[in-house]
């Protein structure tokens, strides 16, 4: 697994919250962004942003003086954005999250009916969407705790099919490069500890 590059989360937050606006007006879930950076430049939605907003706030010391002064002032104007068009950020929130739980559903659907290597290659993109629902659902209950319980209920039954298919893993060990462990606590993200059991595609004689 290659190091955390806090700098590159952090030009990838900077350019979300570049186009934040206009994406909350737009029709648009997925919102393509500019820019040249290595590995490509992922779509804007909420849940991304706020995956990188997690993470480099709780990885400040990983940034020179000039990023974490650069931090502050994006997050203050993700801050205004976010309170200037409240109602368009929050109606982005309900439709990215019934998206994302359709996929992890689709994924342990899959995963059950088939299993093989598929299932264990498409693992870390399907728990960042398991992280991201984690952080959307914050965003939900902050803003009015009892307004959230469609969604709490979504993530219980993912998760019990979820807590299924990590039955067979190897637990402890930390899906993401090391810097990151202390960002996500594993009493409450602890889907990224432990390592699906590995499969085979082939059927028994």
């Amino acid at each position: 697994m290659p190091p955390y590059d806090a700098g590159r989360d952090l030009d990838i937050l900077s350019a979300m919250v570049g186009q934040l606006q206009p994406y909350l007006i737009s029709d648009q879930l997925f919102w393509p962004i500019s820019g040249r950076l290595r590995g490509g430049m992922p779509r804007l939605t909420v849940g991304g942003l706020v995956l990188r907003q997690h993470r480099l706030e709780a990885l400040r010391a990983l940034l020179s003086d000039r990023q974490q002064e650069a931090l502050a002032e994006e997050l203050a104007a993700f801050d205004q954005t976010r309170r200037e068009w409240v109602m368009h950020y929050y109606s982005k929130i309900e439709r990215e999250w019934p998206m994302r739980v359709h996929l992890l559903d689709e994924f342990l659907r899959d995963c059950d009916e088939k299993g093989g290597a598929a299932c264990l290659e498409n693992w870390p993109v399907q728990a960042e969407g398991r992280t991201i629902l984690h952080l959307l659902l914050a965003e939900l209950v902050a803003r009015s705790p009892d307004s959230a319980s469609a969604q709490e209920a979504d993530l219980r039954r993912v998760d019990a099919d979820l807590r299924r298919f990590l039955l067979a893993g190897e637990e402890g060990c930390f899906l993401w490069a090391r810097e990151l462990e202390r960002v996500y606590p594993r009493d409450t993200f602890w889907w990224l500890w432990t390592a699906p059991g590995e499969e085979t595609d082939e059927t028994p004689a």
